[in-house]
């Protein structure tokens, strides 16, 4: 199985992947990690991706700031499949497990220049 994390650049487009190499994966701040973030927010060790016959896991190695997976904190450990989105500190990734694309779809046809009105006051008829 080849594994990945890709991390997602502008307009949904891949800016960075990351092969995913060994049975376990380190995450964290230190010289030691297959992947380092040099970020004041993660941890030394912050998460490991675990890779085993019949799953895969991300377990929190106890970090100050926590690790999240689609959006909910990983208390301990969590299973993982292909597609959801892990987060440390501000890097977000989503998992690949070469099953097709893993990237959420950005939204079509949106206008940045489009003008927008905030309601501030509705009268109901009663």
């Amino acid at each position: 199985m080849i594994a990945k994390l890709i991390e997602p650049g502008a307009g949904g487009q891949r800016a960075r992947e990351v092969l995913i190499v060994g049975d376990e994966f380190l995450i964290g701040r230190g010289s030691d990690c297959d992947l380092r973030l040099r970020d004041i927010n993660i941890s030394r060790h912050h998460c490991i991706i675990r890779i085993r016959p019949q799953e895969i896991t991300l377990t929190d190695l106890g970090s100050s700031n926590g690790s999240y997976v689609n959006g909910h904190r990983v208390v301990s450990q969590t299973a993982l499949k292909s597609g959801d989105e892990i987060q440390v500190a501000e890097f977000r990734f989503f998992l690949d497990l070469g099953e097709g694309d893993v990237l959420p779809e950005s939204i079509p046809n949106v206008d940045p220049l489009a003008n927008t009105f905030k309601i501030t006051d509705v009268k109901k008829d009663v």
